[in-house]
């Protein structure tokens, strides 16, 4: 929505000025989708080394401190926190006890990173397809640009629906809007400060 925005500002209406704003933000989905990948999986190679680390100190017993410091700062910012300090500690305790117990997770194979990027880049393009889509069959570029905004809208409705942990289709119909309504704004924004 950002990107085709722009349009707005088109004077001259014509499918050879505007057809390469489409093209750069189908491109830009594209790039958005690979760089996305390749985050996720870098992402979850540093998760994967961190909890070997962990269980190396856990398994080797020589630094229960800095097994526990490590296991407290993969989990304070969970559900945990909610525990006073010292039955945490007596559960960082119980985890080094198991965690010792445990084996070493194999790193990200080559095929699971493969599908992780492709994956997202599918998605990505998909989305961007989905939202671009008008401009490749509606002739009036304004019209076109007006269903786009309304596909993008409904996209990050849906998104915001089903990403929601919540059960309740009152719970979930909330989600969805305000996903909306945060995406507009950031569209919005983006557009009155010229990006």
């Amino acid at each position: 929505m950002t990107f085709t925005s722009v349009l707005r500002t088109f004077s001259d209406a014509s499918v050879t000025s505007y057809m390469p704003v489409v093209y750069s933000a189908l491109f830009c989905c594209i790039a958005w989708g690979l760089a996305d990948g390749l985050f996720y999986v870098w992402e979850r190679r540093y998760n994967l080394k961190m909890e070997n680390e962990i269980i190396d100190l856990c398994k080797s017993r020589l630094d229960t401190e800095a097994a526990i410091s490590m296991i407290h700062d993969q989990l304070s910012n969970t559900i945990l926190s909610n525990i006073d300090e010292s039955k945490r500690q007596d559960l960082y305790l119980d985890l080094i006890s198991y965690l010792s117990a445990a084996g070493r997770k194999e790193f990200v194979r080559p095929r699971d990173a493969f599908d992780i990027v492709a994956g997202t880049l599918l998605v990505s393009t998909l989305a961007g397809l989905m939202v671009l889509s008008p401009f490749f069959v509606v002739p009036d570029m304004y019209r076109a640009l007006a269903i786009s905004n309304w596909l993008g809208i409904i996209l990050l409705f849906v998104t915001g629906y089903f990403r929601t942990y919540e059960q309740s289709p009152k719970d979930r119909l909330r989600s969805g809007f305000i996903t909306a309504v945060v995406g507009m704004t950031i569209a919005v924004v983006t557009v009155v400060i010229g990006g």
